[in-house]
């Protein structure tokens, strides 16, 4: 089996006791903005302060490399198994670990689960990543959140591992399976998903229990496995702009956003010691604890009633994200919202908004209106619609812009049902009897990024012209290939001028062909970098420019003038 990477970067310099932000509660948070604070990351949830009113204790099993324990941040938070005794190395509770008191390391088979002694700054991820979910849990029940929240530490990186490479993490996700956990924090991914591996996060979703990834930070549309399984909630990166983090991935696939950037959070250098990080490891534990929150809320809520709390509450990130419309999920979590979600009944039907990309439509006859408008910012290839309703009698109707796309019954799309375009209205025909309860499902289908600004080939003829990359004032796409074929007259060369450039050095290249193929023996030149390249003519009066990128960083683009030549 390929390793299991862990994507998370260590930022900015270990400070202590320095910031309000780790276990102080939030307030009347509704109006919170980002920025000017290590502490906007959670300002920006909209957490308001809960009186616990069960006495059920959520368990969150973190999956990671190592946890120190005795850190300020997760002082009482931590799980202690109640079916071992402590120190009698006997197997109490019969599960096949011995003395599993606070969680076991699956890496070095024994129960310290601690960070190796002069290892802190390799093995720090997993204390931040489990302080950060006890952090945004506090903000919601101040000092009665150690009494409702336990964290489970489950080591999956050998103590004398040379690289964060986790090889047991799926062994990590059944261990606490077994254990009960609730929510399983997966704050890496990457390599591939075996049919074992696949059948152990079958089994833990089958079970109800929450699991959450993270999208990954290698700034490509690709999701990697955990968070690519079905059901799995998959988390992307937010700076403090609501923009999507520049190395964040992207995708369908995505369920939600969350904070990744300069997130502050414990480190295991000292009990006191804390350090801003960034990367959708983050994103994905701020998003853990959210999902506790709502657990503890309602602790009878299930995978599905929490996942559509998260969704079908969040604010819709499209408008200031363009270029990736569709591709963050539903948006950024409004916890206020996602709690009243949860504890009043009534309120998903006035829930909806019309700009998220993603989520449901709930109709009462009632207490709802029978017409939607979706209308998300930017544009898509067009909408999957499904219903769990399949009375034959009842019509729908689906308007895409002015055009009537869809007229029929309901039982018609009890399969998801595509219409092209990228707004929409649907409504209920009243001539024929509402149903007295509907649920809606939806999701825009996404633009493929690669073709996002240029694809294909184009023909350009004429004696002079501009060229750029398309991307305009944004980064240009992942993995595109774009041509140009220029013609000019016969007997006349074509003079090749660069105006500006900002691609990947030595990564992303403008290639540039004397004629119509990209045979090697024809290649004039390759461009790459920001450095302007000197002024090229091509041996005859035809040239292919070609623009290759891969799935790693970009740049702004480029813009190039041609003419012809004697």
């Amino acid at each position: 089996m390929k390793h299991i990477i862990l994507f998370a970067f260590f930022l900015g310099a270990l400070l202590t006791d320095t910031c309000a932000c780790p276990g102080s509660p939030s307030h009347s948070s509704d109006s919170a903005t980002a920025g000017g604070s290590d502490c906007w990351a959670y300002n920006v949830l909209h957490i308001i302060r809960q009186k616990a009113k069960s006495g059920h204790v959520v368990r969150v099993a973190v999956v990671d490399c190592g946890f120190r324990l005795s850190h300020k941040s997760l002082k009482g938070s931590i799980f202690a198994n109640p079916g071992e005794i402590p120190g009698n190395f006997k197997d109490d509770d019969r599960n096949g670990y011995v003395d599993d008191v606070n969680g076991w390391d699956m890496s070095d088979h024994d129960n310290d689960v601690s960070v190796p002694e002069g290892r802190e700054r390799m093995f720090y991820h997993g204390t931040h990543v489990a302080g950060i979910i006890a952090t945004v849990f506090q903000k919601c029940f101040g000092e009665e959140a150690t009494g409702l929240l336990k964290i489970i530490p489950i080591k999956v990186l050998s103590d004398q591992a040379g690289n964060t490479y986790f090889e047991d993490g799926y062994r990590g996700i059944k261990y606490a399976s077994d254990l009960g956990a609730d929510i399983i924090c997966c704050a890496w991914s990457g390599g591939q998903i075996s049919g074992e591996n696949k059948a152990i996060l079958d089994a833990a979703i089958r079970k109800g229990i929450i699991i959450i990834g993270a999208a990954g930070n290698h700034f490509t549309e690709q999701i990697d496995p955990p968070s690519s399984f079905p059901g799995v909630i998959c988390v992307a990166s937010l700076d403090s702009s609501f923009r999507k983090s520049k190395y964040s991935n992207f995708g369908m696939r995505v369920d939600i956003s969350a904070p990744g950037d300069s997130v502050w959070g414990p480190h295991p250098l000292a009990d006191n010691s804390y350090v801003s990080e960034y990367g959708t490891s983050v994103a994905a534990a701020i998003i853990t604890g959210c999902a506790a929150i709502l657990k503890a809320v309602d602790p009878k809520a299930n995978l599905d009633e929490i996942t559509d709390a998260l969704r079908n509450t969040a604010m819709p990130l499209d408008s200031l994200n363009l270029t990736w419309c569709g591709k963050l999920g539903a948006g950024l979590p409004n916890m206020k919202k996602a709690i009243e979600y949860l504890k009043n009944p009534d309120y998903k039907y006035s829930a909806f908004d019309s700009s998220r990309p993603e989520g449901k439509i709930f109709f009462n006859k009632k207490k709802s209106k029978a017409s939607w408008v979706i209308k998300p910012a930017g544009a898509y290839k067009g909408i999957h619609i499904t219903t769990d309703c399949g009375e034959p009698e009842k019509l729908i109707n689906v308007y895409a812009g002015d055009s009537l796309c869809y007229n029929g019954p309901f039982k018609g799309i009890i399969k998801p049902v595509f219409i092209p375009g990228s707004m929409f209205l649907i409504e209920l025909q009243q001539k024929t009897g509402l149903p007295r309860e509907l649920e809606l499902k939806y999701n825009m289908e996404t633009i493929d990024s690669a073709k996002l600004f240029c694809h294909d080939i184009q023909t350009l003829e004429g004696d002079h012209g501009i060229i750029t990359d398309g991307s305009g004032n944004e980064n240009y796409a992942n993995n595109c290939s774009c041509k140009w074929q220029l013609s000019i007259s016969t007997g006349r060369r074509i003079q090749l001028e660069m105006l500006n450039m900002d691609t990947q050095p030595n990564i992303d290249y403008i290639w540039v062909f004397d004629g119509t193929s990209t045979l090697q023996e024809n290649l004039l030149a390759k461009f790459s970098g920001t450095i302007k390249p000197p002024i090229i003519i091509s041996l005859s009066n035809n040239v292919l420019i070609w623009f290759l990128t891969d799935g790693q960083c970009t740049g702004k683009g480029w813009e190039m003038k041609y003419s012809d030549v004697e």
